[in-house]
C-alpha cells in the first residue's frame, strides 16, 4: 500500500519525526537503537508504504502485531499470524483500531494474553498489540505518542496527495457504515461519523406515519433528545417534508416545540433531508450555526449524507419487518407468538424460578359496546402503557388475546410476582381513561402461577395462571388470585 510521489517530502517528515521519537523513547528506558547504516537516510529514500512505517514502529518497541485505517482501508503488519497473538486477539486490536479512527479517541486495553494501544483521528487510526499485561505507563505513553505521530503523518501525506478529500472521506464513510447491520447501529455509526468530520453535536431523525423522530444522536449532543418524537411544524419535519435543507438561527429550536428545555446557543441547526431515491427517509441534523453553501466542510459532509439514506433505509425496512414478526401492531407490546417463544425457551433452561401473570380487562365488551371500538383500542393502549410502567427491565409484557395481557417475570418468586400483580392492578384502578372528554373508571383481574413454588415446570405456568384469572373474575374481579399447588 504505497503513498504517492507527491506525498513522499510528507512521509519523509513525518517518518524521520517518529524515529526522533523512538530516539528519545530509547534514551528515556534506557534501551538503545542501533539503524543500520543506509537503511534509512535523509535524502533520497524510495516511497515508503504506510505498511513499511508501520512496521518500524512495531519492531522499535518489540509489538507483535500492528493495525492503522489509512486512506485505502485498514491494513495490518506482519500480515502473517504471530506465534503468541492468537486469532481472537488479532480480531480484537483490529476493531479497536476502526473504533479509534471514527472516535479518535485513545484506546487502552490491558488483558491478560495482550495490551492494546490504538490512536485515531477520523478517518485515520492505529493500533499495536504487546504480549501479555506487564507493560509500564511510560512505556503506553510513549506508544501513544509515536502513533499519534504515525496518524498525522497520514493526514499530512492525505492534505499533500492529489487525492480529493471527499473521496477518501466517502470511501471511509461507506467502509464504516458497511460494519453496521441493525438500524440501530447504522444510526449511531452515521451520527458519530457526522461529528467527526464536522466537530459538531448530530442527530439523526427518522420519518415516521405519526411524527419524525430522533433514533440518534452524537456524543456531543443533549442525549435527552434520543427517543423524542416531533412536531408536524417542526423546522426538521419542514425539512423532511419539503425536501429541502431548513436551517434555524437565534431561538428558534431546529427540533421545535416539545423538546427538552436547552441553552439558546444549543438550538440552532440545520437539518439535511436523507433520500432513499428521491423518497426522503428523514433527516441528519447538524447542531450550531449554518454553513455557507460554499464552506469546505460540506465537501465531507456530502459524502456521509449521501450514503446514509439509502443504508437507513434499508436497515429500517428489516427492523421493521423484524418488529411486525413479534409486536402487537396496536399496543405496541409483544405478541403471542413471542410471548410462547419466550416461554418456550426460558422452559428448556433449568435451574431458574419464574412468576407469570395473565391479566383480563373487566367489562372490555361494555365498553366497546357503550362508546366504540376507538375507545376500547384507547383502553388497550392505556392499560399496556401502565402494565410496561409496572415492571423492570427484563421483564416480558405481552398482549395474547382481544383484552388480555400476559407478564412473564424471569427470576421472580411467587411473593415478589403477588406484589407486581397488586401493583398491576391498582395501578389501573386509579388510572382511569379520558376519552371525549370524560373520564371512564377501568379495572383488571389476574391471575399468577410460580414455579417452582406452585407449579413445578415453567410450560404448566399457562394454564395454571389461566385458571387462576378465571378464579379471579368469579370471585367479583378486580383483584388478583394465584395457582393453586399441584399443577
Amino acid at each position: 500500500m504505497g503513498i504517492s510521489a507527491v506525498a513522499v517530502g510528507a512521509w519523509r517528515g513525518a517518518l524521520w519525526a517518529v524515529i526522533a521519537a523512538l530516539g528519545a523513547a530509547a534514551a528515556a528506558l534506557g534501551w538503545t537503537i542501533r539503524w543500520r547504516p543506509g537503511r534509512l537516510r535523509r535524502r533520497g529514500p524510495p516511497p515508503l508504504a504506510l505498511s513499511e512505517v508501520l512496521d518500524l514502529l512495531r519492531q522499535a518497541y518489540g509489538a507483535s502485531v500492528g493495525w492503522a485505517v489509512g486512506d485505502d482501508g485498514p491494513f495490518d503488519v506482519p500480515p502473517a499470524l504471530s506465534a503468541h497473538i492468537g486469532v481472537e486477539e488479532r480480531r480484537r486490536g483490529a476493531a479497536l483500531v476502526q473504533l479509534a479512527s471514527v472516535d479518535g479517541r485513545l484506546h487502552i486495553v490491558r488483558d491478560p494474553e495482550a495490551t492494546y494501544v490504538a490512536v485515531g483521528d477520523f478517518p485515520y487510526a492505529a493500533g499495536l498489540v504487546f504480549e501479555g499485561s506487564a507493560h509500564t505507563e511510560m512505556l503506553i505513553d510513549v506508544v501513544a505518542g509515536a502513533l499519534r505521530r504515525f496518524v498525522a503523518g497520514m493526514r499530512l501525506a492525505e492534505e499533500q496527495t492529489s487525492i480529493p478529500r471527499a473521496r477518501i472521506v466517502a470511501g471511509r464513510v461507506a467502509r464504516v457504515l458497511a460494519g453496521a447491520v441493525t438500524l440501530e447501529g447504522m444510526a449511531r455509526a452515521s451520527v458519530e461519523l457526522g461529528e467527526q468530520i464536522t466537530h459538531r453535536a448530530v442527530a439523526l431523525v427518522v420519518a415516521t406515519e405519526d411524527q419524525p423522530r430522533i433514533i440518534a444522536v452524537s456524543k456531543a449532543a443533549d442525549r435527552r433528545l434520543a427517543g423524542v418524537q416531533l412536531a408536524p411544524d417542526s423546522p426538521v419535519a419542514r425539512a423532511i417534508a419539503s425536501g429541502i435543507p431548513v436551517a434555524t438561527r437565534g431561538s428558534e429550536d431546529v427540533f421545535g416545540s416539545g423538546v427538552p428545555e436547552r441553552r439558546r446557543s444549543e438550538r440552532a441547526g440545520t437539518a439535511y433531508p436523507l433520500l432513499d431515491g428521491s423518497i426522503v427517509i428523514g433527516a441528519f441534523v447538524l447542531l450550531g450555526p449554518p454553513l455557507d453553501a460554499d464552506a469546505p466542510l460540506l465537501d465531507d459532509l456530502s459524502p456521509l449524507l449521501a450514503d446514509v439514506g439509502p443504508r437507513i433505509a434499508a436497515a429500517r425496512a428489516v427492523h421493521d419487518a423484524e418488529r411486525r414478526a413479534v409486536v402487537d401492531p396496536l399496543t405496541g407490546l409483544r405478541n403471542r407468538r413471542e410471548f410462547e417463544r419466550t416461554l418456550a425457551t426460558a422452559g428448556r433452561a433449568s435451574g431458574s424460578g419464574a412468576s407469570l401473570i395473565y391479566i383480563d380487562l373487566d367489562h372490555f365488551k361494555k365498553l366497546n359496546d357503550t362508546l366504540g371500538h376507538p375507545a376500547g383500542d384507547a383502553a388497550l393502549k392505556h392499560v399496556a402503557r401502565l402494565l410496561e410502567a409496572a415492571v423492570r427491565d427484563g421483564d416480558l409484557v405481552a398482549r395474547i388475546g382481544g383484552e388480555e395481557f400476559a407478564v412473564w417475570l424471569p427470576r421472580t418468586p411467587l411473593r415478589e410476582g403477588m406484589e407486581v400483580a397488586e401493583r398491576i392492578r391498582r395501578s389501573v384502578a386509579e388510572r382511569p381513561l379520558r376519552w371525549s372528554g370524560s373520564v371512564y373508571p377501568l379495572t383488571t383481574s389476574c391471575g399468577i402461577a410460580s414455579c417452582p413454588e406452585l407449579v413445578g415446570d415453567v410450560l404448566n405456568l399457562p394454564a395454571a395462571a389461566d385458571a387462576a384469572l378465571y378464579r379471579a373474575k368469579q370471585a367479583g374481579r378486580n383483584r388478583v388470585e394465584k395457582a393453586t399447588s399441584g399443577h
